[in-house]
């Protein structure tokens, strides 16, 4: 394991094809031997904030959660992940948290939380918590006291260095918002070390005593029932010890994608230093041994952005000494084009030999996937069709899935005006970057109620007007709508145990715009199938073989002389044995 983690970065970036053949000598995980209820499992992303207001004040919160846990459960999902409910000042919605161990006042109270929980758990649904373990809000009494004394009991429990002997930052390590990370603190004399925002300090968690109250806090909310935890930025974990300076990047090989906009400076950079470092997974180690010896087991998720996310799965998931799998960044902002998609399945799919990772096409942070991924879905039939597809994809494809509220009603990206925005990166580059409020606006739940029925005060950013008459109370009555799609699909996928726990192999992409991949164990092979365009493409009959094609929802199921035809978007499987 220490191996994997440590090896020498090259100078040169290999090549995603030298890196599968390097992944495909190593052993497999056996196909439908492990079937831990996350390996397969389907999570709701809920955005407290734009989710449900219940209290009127235009800030959605835990009852309002609550009073929607029926929508949730009605889904098939398995359980739910909250963004950040900690008191914060909100200068990045809650990723700003100055205490770990209770409820903000705009999102409820420990009372409503536990009530949450406990309903939640009525239905069989499982509860997962935002945990945001590398920074906490300048605001945080830790932090206020690290800056007012060196030498005090929170002295090192942040990241400081002193100044370059210009005068200037110790290195040239950026921000990912903007600007250098970091700033200079007069209390102090030193600089601090901020990967985000100025007002998010980074921990130094190498720091035991820093670790063990983070740790603390995770034992606070596993002790309230949560199920688990989503690590928030786990690449900024640890940083180099000796603060060495990033080199240029190097263009050669894949890249793992970065926001911010085509001109963020931070994307000129290499970040071998700040990104990803071989002193983050002892840290990993002790968070995942923080939920072990809970009845049922507990979880963690580790979000990995600004790096290659599904080559680090492997890493960070394997042997069980880490995560138990990694938020996957590999489909969000991915090309539009059928085969360099399907070069970057196959790509992730040769981590997933040993390692693990939930699938996702959108979130709080993105574009929303069907404007993102389907720019070709012109008609809101189309959206539809697209949407349906990318669940799919998103659930026969091997790893867990995470669908981002909203995606089960389709919702298309808005178009957002710069008097709209509230995300502090988008206002920073604003033009070349909107940010990302357009996927945090508030759920549309009665397209016939004041805001959609989100709140009945102001909310606290705008229902876009195109998103109200796609409100969930429209589509849970529409036999044709994406929801309840979702909800026909997933409850079959629970019958598939292929789809759930089963390997995995990607095809080459001959038959373009098909994408095909098969899932495998057991003595059965199913093939699976997607049409990633807008027109009707045949599927040849030789490429099922014997395999049977299986009546699931949706699902291009009559085999033609010559094949079988799949409509605009869209899909199948075949089921056949392998003995």
């Amino acid at each position: 394991m220490r191996e994997i983690f440590s090896r020498r970065r090259a100078t040169m970036r290999p090549t995603r094809e030298s890196i599968v053949a390097q992944v495909a000598q190593r052993d497999p995980l056996p196909p439908l031997e492990r079937r831990e209820w996350w390996r397969g499992a389907a999570l709701y992303q809920v955005y407290v904030r734009s989710f449900r207001d219940s209290s009127g004040d235009g800030i959605g919160d835990l009852k309002g959660v609550c009073e929607k846990l029926d929508h949730i459960q009605s889904l098939g999902v398995d359980g739910f992940w909250l963004s950040p409910i900690n008191p914060s000042p909100q200068e990045d919605f809650g990723y700003d948290i100055t205490d770990f161990r209770a409820v903000d006042a705009i999102h409820g109270n420990m009372s409503d939380f536990d009530r949450m929980v406990s309903e939640a758990h009525s239905r069989g649904l499982k509860v997962l918590l935002d945990l945001i373990p590398c920074h906490t809000s300048d605001e945080h009494q830790w932090f206020k006291e690290s800056r007012r004394d060196k030498d005090g009991n929170f002295g090192d429990w942040y990241i400081w260095a002193d100044a370059a002997p210009d005068g200037g930052p110790p290195n040239n390590w950026l921000s990912s918002f903007g600007g250098p990370a970091w700033t200079w603190e007069p209390r102090r004399s030193q600089y601090y070390y901020h990967p985000f925002l100025s007002c998010q300090p980074a921990l130094n968690l190498r720091k035991n005593e820093v670790l063990e109250a983070v740790v603390d806090a995770m034992h606070f909310w596993l002790d309230h029932g949560v199920d688990g935890f989503r690590l928030d930025a786990i690449q900024c974990l640890a940083c180099d010890a000796d603060l060495r300076s990033n080199p240029p990047e190097d263009s050669r090989g894949p890249v793992a994608p970065l926001g911010g906009g085509e001109n963020n400076p931070f994307r000129k950079q290499a970040h071998l230093y700040d990104r990803d470092v071989p002193g983050a997974f002892p840290i990993v180690e002790r968070l995942r041994k923080a939920v072990e010896g809970y009845e049922p087991e507990r979880v963690l998720i580790g979000e990995l952005a600004d790096t290659d996310s599904a080559r680090n799965s492997e890493k960070y998931t394997v042997l069980g000494e880490g995560l138990h799998a990694v938020y996957d960044f590999s489909l969000i902002h991915v090309s539009r084009e059928v085969r360099e998609l399907t070069e970057i399945l196959t790509y992730r799919s040769a981590f997933l030999r040993t390692g693990w990772m939930m699938n996702v096409f959108s979130n709080h942070d993105s574009t929303r996937a069907v404007t993102d991924f389907t720019h070709f879905a012109e008609t809101r039939e189309q959206q539809v069709a697209a949407q349906k597809l990318l669940f799919f994809m998103q659930f026969a494809l091997k790893g867990g899935g995470i669908i981002y509220q909203g995606e089960e009603l389709a919702l298309p990206h808005p178009e957002l005006r710069y008097e709209d925005l509230r995300d502090p990166w988008g206002i920073a580059f604003w033009p070349d970057f909107e940010g990302r409020d357009g996927a945090r606006t508030p759920m549309p739940w009665s397209s016939g109620a004041p805001h959609c029925g989100f709140t009945e005060g102001e909310p606290w950013m705008r229902v876009p007007p195109e998103h109200c008459h796609l409100s969930a109370d429209r589509q849970a009555e529409d036999p044709d709508s994406a929801m309840r799609f979702l909800r026909a699909f997933l409850d079959w996928r629970k019958e598939q145990p292929l789809l759930r726990w089963g390997g995995e192999r990607v095809y080459p992409p001959d038959l373009a715009p098909l994408i095909m991949w098969e899932r495998y164990g057991g003595g059965e092979d199913m093939l699976c199938f997607v049409n990633f365009s807008a027109n009707t493409q045949t599927l040849p009959a030789e490429r099922i073989g014997k395999r049977q094609l299986l009546d699931g929802p949706g699902m291009a199921s009559e085999m033609e002389k010559t094949g079988v035809e799949i409509p605009p978007f869209g899909f199948g499987c075949a089921l056949g044995s392998t003995e």
